[in-house]
């Protein structure tokens, strides 16, 4: 069984993974506006563009590259971890019950199931991660036309201008585009894309096992701030067969995007022993679904404390793409950069980061939410 701290681990782990490599697009691409500078005539600026574009583009594949090389083993990694430890308390029951489960090196349905699943989602990954290299060639086209527009009709200074594109990218981040056309930041995409692969695998693991055994009643893992949607079914009973009296995995939306382990569910189950206490009684769990918090005189949910405590993360988060993007404009050669105007650009932006971080601190201690770093590392 996954808890809580499973997840976060988890989370830390996957972050890991891919850890610095958008904030290094972002600086590349930075640079390169920095240090492009602009022609006399709108022909040259476009050979000279489309050069920088392809010599962009190599760049970025070379920096996916060097992240994929050590993806698959830190990926495998985290699945067997995570495997290990959910079935190992998973086996502690059914051998209590008098059952003999097959030891997880042996049992090859799991086994083939896992490896289908590390290398499916490895692949994945390195795929999407490869696709920051087709957005980034159009950030960077895009900020370059923009700037040079502002800048030729008068519109904008011409520090203003580069400072400005600068800003849009950061604010974009490095995007990972996905085959129906949707776009994530590489760091949410490689949380999500883990947390979720992670659980959903454990959950067939613990699934394949429970068949094994003969095994069919199952107990949901429940935690404070959980979804509305899966408050109402956390820390009930899902009955495998889908016998009455208990929960069906249709009633729990398993299998669905937003049910019971889809998109960044953070639940699990376990074997439940017919008859025996539940760990969560309904009055426990209605309880924990209405708790709330106090924030600036108001009350407020856990779940709806921890979205803003999502959001206060994510604009720290863009305090540091913001800096390492501006940084990168006083590593250019152009005279007709104002650096003065530029390093004014860096100090606000530390001293924005510094008052959202004091926020954070403020709404931590009066909600008495918990830290998480991992989510303050892009």
């Amino acid at each position: 069984m996954l808890t809580e701290q499973d997840f976060i681990s988890i989370e830390r782990q996957a972050t890991n993974i891919y850890n610095n490599l958008e904030l290094e697009i972002i600086e590349e691409i930075a640079t390169r506006i920095a240090n492009f500078g602009y022609a006399n005539t709108v022909v040259i600026n476009n050979i000279r563009l489309a050069q920088e574009m392809g010599f962009l583009y190599e760049q970025i594949i070379q920096m996916v590259a060097n992240y994929n090389n050590t993806s698959y083993e830190a990926v495998e990694k985290i699945f067997n971890n995570a495997g290990e430890k959910s079935l190992k308390d998973d086996d502690k029951v059914y051998k209590e019950a008098g059952l003999n489960p097959i030891p997880l090196n042996q049992s090859t349905s799991i086994q083939q199931m896992m490896n289908t699943t590390i290398e499916g989602t490895v692949g994945n990954l390195q795929n999407l991660c490869l696709t920051t290299a087709n957005t980034a060639q159009t950030q960077f086209y895009n900020a370059i036309n923009k700037a040079y527009m502002e800048t030729s009709t008068g519109v904008k200074s011409y520090t203003q201008a580069i400072t400005d594109a600068i800003r849009n990218i950061s604010k974009q981040g490095a995007l990972i585009q996905y085959p129906s056309g949707a776009r994530r930041s590489i760091e949410a995409a490689v949380r999500t894309n883990i947390v979720t692969s992670v659980n959903q695998n454990v959950g067939l693991m613990q699934e394949i096992r429970a068949n094994e055994v003969g095994w069919d009643l199952m107990e949901i893992t429940a935690h404070s701030g959980a979804r509305p949607e899966h408050a109402r079914w956390q820390g009930k009973i899902v009955s495998l067969s889908g016998q009455r009296g208990y929960l069906s995995k249709r009633d729990i939306g398993y299998g669905e995007v937003t049910g019971f382990k889809g998109i960044n569910c953070r639940h699990d189950w376990h074997p439940y022993y017919p008859g025996s206490t539940r760990t969560y009684s309904n009055k426990e769990l209605k309880k924990m679904n209405n708790k709330k918090v106090e924030y600036n005189g108001k009350k407020i949910s856990i779940y709806e404390a921890t979205q803003r405590q999502r959001a206060i993360e994510r604009q720290i988060r863009q305090n540091k793409k913001d800096l390492i993007a501006q940084q990168a404009i006083l590593t250019s050669n152009d005279e007709n950069i104002d650096i003065e105007q530029v390093q004014s650009e860096i100090r606000n932006i530390k001293v924005n980061e510094k008052a959202n971080r004091e926020t954070l601190n403020d709404f931590l201690k009066q909600t008495g939410l918990n830290k998480d770093n991992s989510r303050l590392v892009v």
